[in-house]
């Protein structure tokens, strides 16, 4: 008679702890917050951001949220949002103009966006993404290996509004899922490694205002602040000196 109950008790236990797993991890998206409590989110004590302004609310899939606003200071900031524990959770934020790229699956580069935030004041025209791996020499179980630079640019408008996003070009996403597989199936030499590692791609902006200028648009002269993810990344402002002409 106890073995029977005893059964029973236990698929009971299993249905309520699958339930709860599914309730925390798997269950879809909850509306997403107002305002008012994104705004209280970024301003409390432990941000501090001093929000005047959320600008959008752009969902680039159904959980995760890019959304950009504007500070008590008039400087033009970032933030990701997306849902995880079952709730809507501030994952980085930026208030400086540096654009960044949001890597949502770091191993699907379909997945990674780049987004910026800029003062109108500021007067761009465009923005020039870069994809570059620097030139390398590296040594894998005794063999040299000489790595070209490679240089992958693209244009995007800024826009009138100051802020917004794009998907890195497929052309990227193709090199860097090669790139990816590539490093997978290198088994490095433990000793040569450590002095020549294998050189790995970064990203990079310029910005071209609608005069023709290329100087960093400092608009306005406030420093920038933030918290950062694993997710998430800065792109590096790159000089002329920086790209192969």
């Amino acid at each position: 008679m106890r073995k029977k109950v005893f059964v029973p008790l236990l698929l009971i236990l299993f249905l309520i702890t699958v339930g709860l797993l599914y309730w925390y991890y798997l269950s879809p998206p909850a509306a997403f917050p107002e305002q008012e409590e994104i705004k209280a989110t970024l301003n409390d004590p432990y941000n501090r951001v001093g929000v005047a302004e959320i600008q959008d609310t752009i969902f680039l899939d159904d959980k995760h949220v890019y959304i950009p606003f504007i500070t008590e200071e008039e400087g033009h900031g970032i933030s990701f949002w997306e849902w995880e524990k079952h709730e809507w959770q501030l994952s980085s934020y930026s208030t400086g103009s540096t654009p960044q790229i949001w890597k949502i699956d770091a191993d699907d580069p379909s997945s990674h966006y780049i987004m910026w935030n800029f003062h109108p004041e500021n007067n761009l025209d465009y923005l020039t993404l870069y994809l570059i791996k620097e030139r390398g020499f590296s040594v894998s179980e005794g063999k040299h290996h000489y790595d070209p630079g490679i240089q992958m640019d693209f244009r995007t408008e800024v826009g009138e509004r100051s802020y917004g996003y794009t998907a890195i070009p497929s052309e990227w996403q193709e090199y860097m899922e090669a790139e990816n597989n590539m490093m997978a199936a290198i088994v490095p030499d433990s000793f040569f490694a450590d002095f020549f590692p294998p050189p790995q791609h970064y990203f990079g902006w310029q910005s071209t205002g609608t005069d023709g200028s290329t100087e960093y648009p400092s608009y306005p002269n406030n420093n920038g602040f933030g918290r950062g993810g694993s997710s998430t990344e800065q792109l590096r402002f790159l000089g002329e000196n920086d790209i192969f002409q």
